[in-house]
């Protein structure tokens, strides 16, 4: 009963504003248009993902012939030891990609030396590019190795080494190249991305 009496006032209502207030309230009208709209879309999406991510009969277990690890190198530091140290745990077959630009050429020599003091038996490739972009070089070479790991039934792990810093507010004054990074490698679909994360005590 009471059910039936709120609907009765609330049809009441909005009869009354109709009738008397349509002048005010019609901006509301398609407003609420677009809102219905917004939220049929969303659940389309969630019964999408939902779908997608249900398994079927057609699922089985795929045996891949090995993994290859590219482990993304910037500086000589801490994060980027740790990162090819569990990298090698991963997989033998470990790569390290630096890409080179016109500002950072002679410092960047000096950074594969001591790479190869640490690392003698990794292999060390330095991409150059053009341009103050890392983004894309990394990308196409990605791109490129990722097509060859598959054609030889293999995984390939991008991994970013990072650090977390020790407040939360930090955090927003690093790493951002790395988010830029896993935003563009993310729509590769052949490719495991994950980050190896050094914790700075201070």
């Amino acid at each position: 009963m009471a059910n039936v009496v709120g609907a009765i006032i609330c049809y009441a209502i909005i009869l009354i504003l109709l009738i008397f207030r349509l002048h005010d309230i019609w901006p509301f009208f398609p407003i609420i248009a677009i809102l219905i709209a917004m939220f049929h879309k969303i659940k389309n999406h969630y019964n999408s993902v939902a779908e997608q991510l249900r398994i079927t009969d057609n699922n089985k277990a795929v045996c891949y012939s090995g993994n290859k690890v590219l482990v993304l190198v910037g500086n000589m530091t801490q994060a980027t030891i740790g990162a090819v140290n569990y990298a090698h745990s991963l997989s033998k077959d470990v790569i390290a990609l630096h890409v080179s630009t016109t500002e950072t050429l002679s410092k960047d020599h000096e950074v594969e030396e001591e790479f190869k003091q640490f690392f003698p038996d990794i292999t060390f490739v330095n991409v150059y590019s053009d341009y103050r972009d890392i983004i894309k070089p990394t990308v196409n070479y990605v791109n490129a190795a990722s097509q060859k790991a598959k054609a030889h039934n293999s995984t390939l792990t991008v991994l970013i080494p990072q650090f977390v810093p020790r407040k939360p507010w930090q955090t927003l004054l690093h790493n951002q190249m790395n988010l830029r990074l896993k935003y563009y490698l993310r729509w590769n679909q052949d490719i495991i991305i994950s980050s190896y994360s050094f914790h700075l005590k201070k």
